[in-house]
C-alpha cells in the first residue's frame, strides 16, 4: 500500500515537472515573441526616419539596438523558423545601417555635402523613405549621374557617391519583397555598373 502511495506520489511529481517545464518553456517563447514585436516596431521606426536623422541619433541607436537584441540572441532557439528568419533579415539590415554609418565616420562626410549628393543622385535627401514603386529610377538617376560625371570625381566624390549607392542598396534590402521582378533584375544590373 505505501508503495502504490509513493508511486503515485512520484508519478504525480514527475508529471507536474513535466507540466511546470511545459508552461516554462510556452512562458518564455511569449517573450521572446513579445521581444521579437518590439525589435519589429523598433526597427519599423528606425527605418522611416530620415537618414540624417538617424546619423545624428547613431550612438543612442547602438545602444537600443544591443538593449533589444541582447535576449532575443540568447533565445533565437525558442523562435519558430520563420521568426528566426525574420530576426536575421532585421538584424542584416541594422549591419548594413551600421557600416554606413562606420564609413560615414571614417571619411568624416559632412552633413549638407551628403544632403547635396544625395539629393543631386536620388532627388531626395530622404532615401530612407522612397516608395518601392520609385526606387528603380532613383538607381538610374544615381547611376546616370555617376556615368556623366565620375571622370571629373576626386576620391572625395567617390566617397560621397559610394555612400548614396549604400543608401539607396539598403533601402532596395528593406523593400525587396515589393519590387517587381523586373524592377529587381534593372536595379541588380546598376548596383554591378556602378561596382
Amino acid at each position: 500500500m505505501n508503495v502504490k502511495r509513493l508511486s503515485k506520489w512520484i508519478l504525480l511529481m514527475v508529471l507536474s515537472g513535466v507540466a511546470l517545464g511545459a508552461h516554462a518553456q510556452s512562458q518564455t517563447k511569449s517573450q521572446v515573441d513579445q521581444s521579437l514585436a518590439e525589435f519589429r516596431v523598433w526597427m519599423k521606426k528606425k527605418s522611416s526616419q530620415a537618414d540624417s536623422t538617424l546619423r545624428k541619433e547613431w550612438p543612442t541607436v547602438k545602444q537600443e539596438y544591443k538593449e533589444l537584441t541582447h535576449s532575443l540572441d540568447q533565445n533565437t532557439r525558442s523562435m519558430t523558423e520563420s521568426s528566426r528568419s525574420e530576426y536575421a533579415e532585421m538584424k542584416q539590415r541594422y549591419k548594413e545601417w551600421e557600416e554606413r554609418n562606420e564609413i560615414r565616420k571614417a571619411v568624416d562626410l559632412e552633413g549638407k555635402e551628403l544632403e547635396r549628393w544625395e539629393r543631386t543622385m536620388t532627388g531626395t535627401i530622404h532615401i530612407g523613405r522612397i516608395k518601392p514603386a520609385n526606387l528603380r529610377d532613383a538607381f538610374i538617376r544615381a547611376v546616370d549621374y555617376t556615368r556623366a560625371e565620375r571622370r571629373n570625381w576626386s576620391l572625395r566624390d567617390w566617397d560621397y557617391a559610394e555612400f548614396v549607392l549604400g543608401e539607396l542598396y539598403t533601402r532596395k534590402t528593406e523593400v525587396l519583397d515589393k519590387l517587381s521582378n523586373g524592377d529587381k533584375i534593372k536595379i541588380a544590373a546598376l548596383q554591378v555598373e556602378f561596382a
